[in-house]
Parts: C-alpha cells; structure tokens; sequence
C-alpha cells in the first residue's frame, strides 16, 4: 500500500474529504450486495416452498388419486384369542366368514438326553462345552471306524465328517448350516435342535453313519437318536426315531383350518387368503369364528380428510407469499444499520423483506390458478356432474382464496356444526366418492407434473428456475467484484490527487521560503 499524504501541508483532513466522495460512489456497490443478499433469501424461500409442494405431490395427493385408497376395509373376529383377523388386501369379501381350526402348526423340535457322566480317557468326568471334542464323548476316530453326521432340511443337507479335532461348536455350526436353530445347553447339559419354521415342509433329519457299521452311534453319543421322516400325499407327515428313549422328538404339524367349509392347510399359524390375514392361536373344535369384512368408512374419511388438510396448507403457504405486503423502501440492512438495531427490531426488518421476495410472482400465481381452478372443478358420475361441493367440501369465504372446509368436520371450527355429507356419502355410495376425490386429484397431480416438467432452466422435480438462480448469483457476484476493483481504483486516484497537490503546495512554499530568504538577505 502507497504512502498517503493526509493534509500534512494544506491543513485538509484528506481522510474525510476522500471517504465523502467514496460514500456516494459506495452506494453502487451497496446495491449490488442488496441484490445479492435479497437473491440468497429469494432462493431459500423458493427451496422451502419446492420442498412442501413435491411433499404434496408425493404424499396426500398421490394418494388421493389411488382408487385404492376409497377401498379400505376393516375386519373383525368374535374371538380374538382363538382367531385374530386383519385385511392384507383389497380382495377380502365384505360379509361374515366362518372359521374353525383344525390344527395349529409347529416346528419340530429335538431335545437331546442329558450328558451328566461323560468321562475322558483317564475315567475322570469332564464337563461338556462348545470345545469338547466329539471324540471325548464317546465317537470313535480310529481308522476304519470313521463317523458321519447328515444334518437335512429340506434342500439343504450337511455332512459332518467326525475327525479327532471335532468339536460340539463343530456339530452346532453344522446344524445350523442346515437351517437349524441349534444350542448346547450347558447348565442342562442337553442339545436343543429346532426346525427353521413351523410346518412339515421345515422338517428335519439326523443320521450318521459309521465304517465300522455300527450307524447311529454317533448321535448316540450326543444324547440323540437318528430321525427320518416320510411325507403322506395328503401333506401329513410320519417320522421314524431310533432310540427316542434316549432324546424328545416334537414332530412338525401343519395348520388345518376349515373357511366357510373349505379345507385350508398351511406351514404357519399365519395364513393369508384372499385379502384377510388369519392368526391362528387355539383349536377351535367344532366352535366355528365369525370373521366380519366391512367398509372402513373412517379410513376413507380420513383420506379425504388428510388430504384437504395438505390442500389447505400449501394453498396457504402461496397464497402468504403471493398476497404479501410490499416491503417498498426496505432494503438489507448494512453492518453499520445492524450494529444501531436490536436483535428483535434486525428480525422484524428482515422478516418484512423475506415475506415479500414473491410477491405478485408468476410462477406462484401460475400454482395457485391451478389448484383453485382443478379443485373447483366437476367430474361426471352415473350421467351426473358432481364437484366436491357435492360431498360437502367447499370453501365459505371469499376472504380465505380458496381454503376449503369440509362440512361436519369436528376439528374445523368454521363448519362443524354443518351437515357432515362427506361421511353421509361415504357410506351410502362410496363409489361416487371414489370418482369426484380420485379425479380431480389426478388432474391437479398430472399438472404438478406437467408444470416440474414444462419449468425451463430447473433441475428435475422442480417448480422454479433453480438453474437460473444459480446463474443470476453468479453473474451478480461478479458485478460485485467488478464494482469494488473499480471502487479501489477511484480511491487510490483520489489519493494521488490529494499527495500530488500537497506536493505541489510543498514546493511553493518551499520556493516561497527562499524568496523571502533572499530579499530579507538583501536588506541588511
């Protein structure tokens, strides 16, 4: 930085003099900061607001335009500790079914024999873990008489080859690669295998054979016993257990339940048929279960409900941000103005501008045109036109642009004392409901679309140019640069003015000096 001559000759205060002529050349650049700073919030308005209407678009709306949503059904059992019954699909029949439970289903289960006097070489008892070997409890690995363990499942099926290194952890892990659920309980000191589910497809075998012939041994050795089984063409199944003295063998049961007559057998105590989800809990005997289907009045009410609700909102949010009052004569505040403000005083100056950043905007108006223009709409219905008026959903002041009220609604203040026709229409033609609410939404959905679509300079799922945004800051931030490289300049050139004067008053003075030196010389 140049050394700066400030007055040290004419007696001026530079400094003073050159910040006044920079103030009014200053305000230039505090425009463009304002342009930059009104542009930021601009954005962050128009990303809050892109946010809630593709929640819209996604959500309540989306939903609405699903005749699946108009079809919701609810299900009850008169004996819930027997039955419980829930909808898993729009195919449940409205009516009353009858259901009697057979049988429940259940996963077979082997309980191992106790291992409390297992001995080692030496006769003295040892106490059974995951680290014990096999060979320690009896399974011999000497040459020619060699065992394996066949753990199948299904279509899963593992060999254990028994070497002198294999353990309980060995014989565990190879259970459960079978699809087991398998444990060596060591305070009972007893192997727990169960199947991976319930049903007779999940069943189970153990088998081991050994070179020396002597098959079964093996398992023997374990406290269990070999078990084969055979399924039956009618889905039963019979099992074969050797040595089940020494072991408990729970076998594997498929549910039988009889529905409205007809025999239904099922791996799982969960059976799903034809849109109802059965939970079974308890034989029934000959007592048969009422399982009622009917309209779900509510669900479909609060489908509507929900999404006028959302409709509200958003229309609210717009037509905030479009009906703002001017902000005419407020700009940003610049840090001098801030450090004289409070907090309280720098929000509500803040908060007049940032309301106002879309007001009379054209693409706000464009959605707000659209969602009034579609909701007021008709559909036809049986040769009829019907509107959501039809149905009680309507707006009752003009002052409100557009909210709508749904008549009979106990959380709306406003209309909750009118005829509640939605409710009323619901139950006596769903169908009717259905078409007016499912149809109008999708003309406002396909518009959403169409208008995230038809936005030019945006990124994808975008109601704004926010391509164009960017590009604007930029530009803009150059401005800024460009007019401070100026501002800089024009001061340096003040100086130079000011230090060229003090020197060319220097000078005179200095020649002045020697003039008056030399006449007062001439003198004596």
């Amino acid at each position: 930085m140049p050394i700066r001559m400030s007055g040290l000759v004419s007696g001026l205060d530079t400094e003073s003099i050159i910040k006044e002529l920079m103030a009014a050349q200053s305000q230039k650049k505090t425009k463009i900061e304002n342009k930059i700073t009104k542009h930021e919030w601009k954005t962050e308005k128009w990303q809050d607001l892109n946010k809630k209407l593709y929640s819209f678009y996604t959500g309540s709306l989306s939903k609405a335009r699903l005749q699946g949503s108009y079809q919701a059904k609810k299900v009850s059992s008169s004996d819930e500790s027997k039955v419980k019954a829930s909808i898993s699909g729009n195919s449940a029949v409205y009516g009353t079914h009858k259901v009697k439970v057979e049988q429940l289903a259940s996963a077979q289960h082997v309980t191992g024999g106790a291992l409390d006097s297992v001995e080692d070489a030496d006769g003295k008892k040892i106490t059974v873990s995951g680290s014990t070997k096999l060979s320690q409890l009896g399974i011999s690995v000497n040459a020619g008489e060699e065992s394996t363990i066949t753990i199948a499942s299904g279509d899963k099926k593992v060999d254990l080859d028994v070497t002198a290194d294999t353990t309980v952890n060995d014989f565990l892990q190879a259970c459960r690669d079978a699809g087991l659920s398998a444990n060596y309980d060591t305070t009972q000191k007893r192997f727990f295998l169960s199947a991976g589910g319930s049903g007779v497809d999940n069943a189970f075998s153990l088998t081991s054979t050994s070179k020396s012939g002597m098959d079964g041994e093996a398992l023997g050795a374990l406290g269990l016993g070999e078990v084969t089984y055979k399924k039956n063409d009618d889905g039963s199944i019979e099992y074969d257990a050797v040595d089940e003295n020494l072991f408990t063998l729970k076998e594997a049961s498929n549910s039988v339940i009889y529905l409205n007559g007809a025999k239904l057998v099922n791996s799982s105590n969960e059976v799903n048929v034809n849109g109802l989800n059965l939970e079974l809990n308890a034989v029934t005997g000959e007592d048969e279960i009422s399982i009622n289907v009917t309209k779900d009045t509510d669900a479909v009410y609060d489908t509507v409900k929900t999404f006028i609700k959302d409709y509200n909102e958003l229309l609210g949010e717009l037509n905030d941000a479009y009906y703002a009052d001017s902000s005419y004569g407020y700009e940003p505040l610049t840090s001098d103005q801030r450090e004289a403000m409070n907090d309280e005083d720098i929000e509500k100056w803040e908060k007049k501008i940032k309301d106002s950043l879309l007001r009379r905007d054209s693409t706000v108006n464009s959605l707000l045109s659209a969602m009034k223009t579609t909701m007021t709409g008709s559909v036809e219905y049986n040769g009829k036109k019907y509107s959501l008026s039809s149905l009680g959903i309507m707006s009752t002041d003009y002052t409100e642009k557009g909210k709508l009220h749904i008549y009979g609604d106990a959380d709306d203040e406003t209309a909750s004392g009118k005829e509640d026709k939605l409710r009323a229409a619901i139950e006596e033609d769903p169908d009717m409901v259905m078409t007016i609410v499912s149809e109008l939404s999708s003309k406002l959905y396909a518009t959403f679309g169409d208008k995230m679509k038809s936005t030019t300079n945006s990124s994808a799922l975008t109601f704004y140019e926010d391509k164009k945004f960017k590009t604007d800051l930029t530009k803009y931030k150059k401005e800024l640069s460009t007019m401070e490289d100026k501002l800089s300049a024009m001061e340096d050139r003040y100086y130079k003015q000011f230090t060229a004067m003090e020197k060319a008053m220097s000078q005179l003075n200095s020649q002045s000096s020697s003039i008056a030196s030399l006449f007062g010389g001439s003198s004596m």
